[in-house]
């Protein structure tokens, strides 16, 4: 009888208003138990980073299959207090010394692009955690399809170099984080070049009227606040507001358009990342029927398959563009780091997005009008990469997941 693995996965949020970040757990959960399975290997998953206040079992169900999880710590604390806090709780933290100390894999999807200090030395440390505890436990760890980089930090960048050369199995999501690797870590000979994880979370096609086009519009609160300092963090050269209104009101003008306002950060609470409340607001302010505001998603999945029943989408969060792409819907991603350019450009090839770091508002908008009337065009390009390149990626990854576990 084969032996039961302990499998943890880092930095793969469950209980997170940003359902792309949440699309990568999914993703990752569901083609780590599609292998594991397929082979009649038995189990156990461990997450440090769901993201409840409790530790504990949980599932989800995902493709009409319920997968387990277990939410336990981190072993490693990353500041005094947590050092403290652990000595505090040692009945507890033996416990968790003891999973990480018999755990047969670690793998970690990076929240998809904070492997990387664009968004400071902290979130860096949190990513980075997971890589020190494989370091430090000498336990075989894949870094799953990820952006990474850039590092300008000198001391992040060391840090950062360490734990990818430490890696078994190193898996990009993108050229530009393949050719970081190969450039700066020479000695990780184990580096491929995949694509987002995303690609293949299941979902279920919504159906809407027909006798209307149907567009779809993510708006990004973090850019709508100017990131999280307020002060154009993104060096956009848009005035990002002002090219959302123009967006809405050049739809709104357009016959038989429904317009749709699709948040793909959901939050309960005001706060600088919460898609749901600018859309929120801007629909009571147009206050037109054919502006709609989508539901507020529970899971990815349900973000995903939503977004595939529009007709045409366009969208600043990263994960929405996937999940229109992915199921087949003509798309304009609106690129404001080098994350959407690495993936859309460079490995698949689709050069029609906007880039609110170069184009003006003029230019913006003027692209966006002659993308929508090339939609139908725009679809067969994606149906084409989506039979090929991002079909081939996806076997490659099952493949190398195979190895990487040790599957025949």
């Amino acid at each position: 009888m084969t032996k039961k693995l302990n499998i943890i996965l880092g930095n793969a949020p469950i209980n997170n208003g940003n359902r792309g970040c949440v699309a990568l757990s999914y993703t990752s959960m569901f083609l780590i138990d599609k292998v594991l399975s397929e082979a009649n290997t038995d189990y156990k998953l461990y997450m440090p980073d769901a993201g409840f206040f409790e530790d504990g079992v949980h599932n989800i169900e995902i493709n009409g299959k319920e997968i387990e999880y277990e939410q336990v710590p981190h072993a490693i604390a990353n500041s005094l207090k947590g050092r403290l806090k652990k000595l505090a709780k040692y009945k507890k933290s033996s416990r968790v010394h003891h999973i990480y100390n018999n755990a047969d894999f670690i793998l970690d999807i990076g929240q998809g692009d904070s492997f990387a200090d664009i968004y400071g030395k902290f979130r860096f440390d949190m990513i980075n955690t997971i890589h020190r505890e494989a370091l430090k436990f000498h336990k075989p760890y894949c870094i799953l399809p990820q952006t990474i980089g850039p590092f300008k930090n000198s001391s992040i960048k060391e840090q950062a170099i360490q734990a990818i050369a430490g890696a078994d199995m190193v898996m990009a999501r993108d050229k530009q984080s393949y050719d970081y690797v190969v450039n700066n870590v020479p000695q990780q000979k184990n580096i491929k070049e995949y694509i987002d994880v995303a690609f293949f979370l299941p979902y279920k096609r919504k159906e809407f009227d027909k006798t209307f086009i149907h567009v779809g519009l993510n708006i990004s609160s973090l850019l709508w606040h100017g990131g999280y300092t307020g002060d154009n963090q993104f060096d956009l050269k848009c005035n990002y507001q002002k090219i959302v209104r123009s967006i809405i009101d050049y739809f709104l003008s357009q016959d038989k358009v429904v317009l749709h306002l699709i948040p793909h950060v959901v939050l309960q609470e005001q706060d600088v990342e919460n898609d749901y409340e600018v859309s929120f607001n801007l629909t009571e302010e147009y206050n037109n029927p054919r502006l709609i505001l989508a539901p507020f998603f529970l899971s990815p999945v349900g973000a995903k398959s939503y977004i595939s029943g529009m007709d045409f989408f366009m969208g600043a969060r990263m994960h929405s563009t996937i999940a229109a792409f992915s199921s087949g819907v003509p798309v304009v991603p609106m690129a404001y780091s080098r994350k959407f350019n690495g993936l859309f450009i460079d490995t698949l090839g689709y050069d029609h997005m906007v880039d609110l770091k170069v184009d003006t508002d003029e230019d913006i908008l003027n692209k966006i009008k002659v993308l929508y009337s090339e939609k139908e065009s725009l679809k067969d390009e994606i149906s084409t990469a989506n039979s090929g390149i991002v079909e081939e990626r996806k076997q490659l990854l099952v493949n190398d997941l195979k190895h990487f576990f040790h599957i025949q």
